[in-house]
């Protein structure tokens, strides 16, 4: 039973699964949190005024189209200590680790993603990582489904194994600013996974270099997901322009994990 879900309970990660993360770049998570949390965390976001604020370098998030894509919040848990207790949980940081392969890592980021009902439109097939001010590839988001949703309603999409391709540029900067209509290669290439009906709670993983989209929502509620980013404690800062990151209080070359404002995250005992 979802309600049977406590934070303070590790997720019980499969071999299978954390297979397909390592060798395909993604893989589900069902069950990750209770359909009573993705419900609270929903309510939150609502009554959240802390939407994305576009910085001088992200004018595109601001045109009319991409708006009708995405309505996002970012980062909740270094403002609001309810989503940082939520991100440092044991079920969360604990997979996290697992998902690492590592005894300590980092939690560096939360978002919303939210597709209005009706005019919710597709996000463009692209990789997290040419966004990212970081100098290496390891981050990886976790995508939480907030509302039981249907296909229609535009669930992630994955290019399984692209992950393999390396960096590969910025797209998503505009409706139909997608990766698989500049790169077709990749389609012939990498087979199209995911896109699942998912339920309220279930969640996937993917790593930052994989190719992923979404279709658009059609139907007439809103599919809204909530989002944990990770990363190991070896990465550099870039300075490259990032309206969260660049708040760290570092300059290019520094360690993440030496910002007082980067919480680290560590193996716990059973």
């Amino acid at each position: 039973m979802s309600s049977d879900i406590r934070m303070e309970d590790e997720y019980s990660l499969s071999q299978q699964s954390l297979d397909q993360f390592r060798h395909e770049g993604w893989a589900p998570l069902p069950g990750l949190i209770s359909r009573e949390l993705a419900g609270e965390i929903m309510h939150r976001l609502y009554a959240s005024d802390n939407t994305v604020a576009p910085t001088a370098t992200e004018k595109w998030m601001t045109a009319t189209d991409y708006q009708r894509v995405l309505r996002m919040h970012d980062g909740m848990a270094w403002k609001d200590d309810w989503f940082k207790a939520l991100a440092l949980s044991r079920r969360m940081s604990q997979l996290a680790l697992q998902l690492i392969g590592e005894d300590e890592g980092l939690f560096i980021h939360d978002m919303s993603f939210i597709k209005t009902g009706d005019d919710g439109g597709a996000t463009p097939f692209h990789q997290d990582f040419p966004h990212w001010p970081f100098d290496r590839t390891g981050a990886f988001t976790i995508w939480i489904a907030l509302t039981d949703m249907t296909e229609d309603m535009g669930t992630l999409q994955f290019l399984s194994g692209s992950h393999q391709a390396g960096p590969l540029g910025r797209f998503s900067r505009s409706v139909g600013d997608d990766m698989v209509k500049a790169k077709p290669w990749l389609l012939e290439k990498y087979r199209k996974a995911g896109g699942q009906p998912l339920r309220a709670g279930d969640a996937t993983v993917h790593v930052d270099l994989m190719v992923h989209g979404a279709g658009g929502n059609t139907t007439g509620r809103d599919r809204a997901a909530y989002t944990l980013r990770y990363m190991p404690t070896d990465v550099l800062y870039t300075g490259a322009p990032h309206r969260h990151f660049e708040k760290f209080g570092l300059t290019p070359g520094d360690d993440f994990a030496d910002s007082p404002l980067v919480p680290h995250i560590h193996r716990r005992p059973a």
